[in-house]
């Protein structure tokens, strides 16, 4: 609600954290190219009733510091529809069984559960940073990877079912060549706090036009189309390219090696590629944003390889609702002499407040963090309320997601167990029942055949 000083009319804005539930098809795939920990872990045996517990208990994390927290549902997987735009016929079984003996690869990629990691979902703008006065949603198209590209159709459908009375929902941007977008990984807002205009950072792996080994996933001319449509103010939107270097080491998302939130904006040494349009914008920010904190983690302190694989910087840093900030790191970095001495320097030399671990293993091994699992987004107040509320999470739902997920979750999946059409019928029953108890009808293709 707004608040009255004098004559001036101040709207408060509130951070809302949307998570993904984990599917019930998580497996080690080893799809994403560029991704260490996807690769170093390619064919473990997972347990999807263990990462979607632990997504769960992150989302009351959040709650319990008095956060808004929301849910993004898991895709259909196996996608079906997709196999039969492929040519493959007959029943659903028959399609798995038909897929298992033709192209185990393909099997993999239509029951990737990598929906799961929200940063990817989609961009967000404030309309406090569009000109047009709107909130603006634009989802991913996520096209430099097959299993990832098939998500936005659902997505788009889902944005607009959440956010169609707060935000104009677009269209996912055309791709260009192989790359593609992908969302609020790539995108850091800067500001004096959620209720004033900010700065926008778009991070992106070059132009594409420009082709090299590198598997760079977002292009600079996608960033630029994502900042137009938004109807953002030019003079506030700064494009930085990523370090080709940190690339290579396994950032395959700025969000692994940089985050910011309100004031405060934390990166690597080796983050950007261009040190120079890094400072000018460091300058310009602390010209014009109040209190601003740049911290930047020196290599010598913590190389590239060890920022990467501890998950350091893929945090999720957040104001609580006594307007203190904290972080939520993943245990891993406990793991990490060097990243605990930085750690501890955080409190006194940062506006951060508090620190806080959370185990998210399973998410880790697929190379997800804290900061992978959600999407954020800043609404007025009022508009919150305005948001389908089947899509909100409370204590009460939540516990009764975990009841279902105790129910119908596998605690071992091995990547060869896709081939085992028991597996999608289990899939499909899990997600027709909590479509059921979120009272948000059939909104699945399997749903309505």
């Amino acid at each position: 609600m707004a608040k009255i000083i004098g004559a001036k009319k101040v709207m408060t804005f509130k951070e809302i954290n949307f998570d993904g539930l984990i599917g019930p098809t998580h497996n080690y795939g080893g799809l994403s190219e560029g991704n260490v920990a996807s690769q170093k872990n390619i064919d473990q045996v997972s347990n999807p009733k263990m990462a979607a517990l632990q997504g769960l208990q992150k989302m009351e994390l959040l709650l319990d510091e008095g956060l808004h927290q929301g849910i993004f549902l898991p895709h259909e997987r196996p996608y079906l529809k997709i196999l039969k735009d492929l040519g493959y016929s007959g029943s659903g079984t028959e399609i798995i069984n038909d897929v298992s003996k033709s192209n185990k690869l393909l099997l993999k990629n239509i029951y990737s559960a990598s929906s799961m990691w929200a940063a990817n979902t989609a961009t967000f703008s404030s309309k406090l940073d569009s000109l047009d006065n709107k909130n603006h949603l634009t989802p991913a198209n996520l096209n430099s990877m097959f299993h990832r590209s098939i998500e936005k159709d659902f997505v788009t459908n889902q944005l607009n079912d959440i956010f169609g009375q707060v935000a104009s929902i677009h269209q996912p941007r055309p791709p260009i060549g192989a790359f593609g977008d992908e969302g609020a990984a790539n995108h850091l807002r800067v500001s004096s706090s959620h209720s004033k205009e900010g700065f926008q950072v778009f991070v992106h792996g070059g132009s594409a036009f420009e082709y090299d080994k590198l598997v760079k996933r977002q292009a600079l001319e996608i960033s630029s189309s994502i900042s137009k449509s938004h109807k953002l103010d030019e003079t506030k939107v700064f494009f930085l390219q990523q370090n080709q270097e940190a690339i290579s080491e396994g950032s395959f998302h700025n969000d692994i090696v940089s985050l910011a939130n309100e004031n405060v904006f934390i990166a690597h040494e080796k983050a950007f590629e261009n040190k120079a349009d890094l400072n000018q914008l460091i300058g310009i920010l602390k010209a014009n944003v109040n209190n601003f904190s740049y911290l930047e983690i020196p290599d010598a302190l913590i190389n590239l390889k060890d920022l990467v694989s501890s998950y350091l910087l893929n945090s999720q840093l957040v104001t609580k609702s006594d307007n203190q900030m904290m972080i939520i790191f993943p245990s891993e970095v406990q793991e990490y002499s060097n990243c605990g001495s930085w750690i501890d320097s955080l409190t006194e030399n940062s506006p951060i407040d508090s620190i806080k671990y959370v185990d998210i293993r399973q998410s880790m091994m697929n190379g997800g963090g804290p900061a992978c699992l959600r999407f954020r987004a800043t609404f007025e107040e009022n508009e919150i309320s305005k948001i389908d509320a089947s899509y909100l999470m409370d204590h009460h739902k939540i516990q009764s997601i975990k009841d279902l997920v105790g129910k119908h979750y596998r605690d071992k999946l091995h990547p060869d167990d896709l081939a085992d059409p028991s597996l999608m019928e289990e899939s499909y029953l899990f997600l027709d029942e909590l479509t059921e108890l979120l009272n948000l009808g059939s909104i699945y293709s399997f749903q309505k055949t």
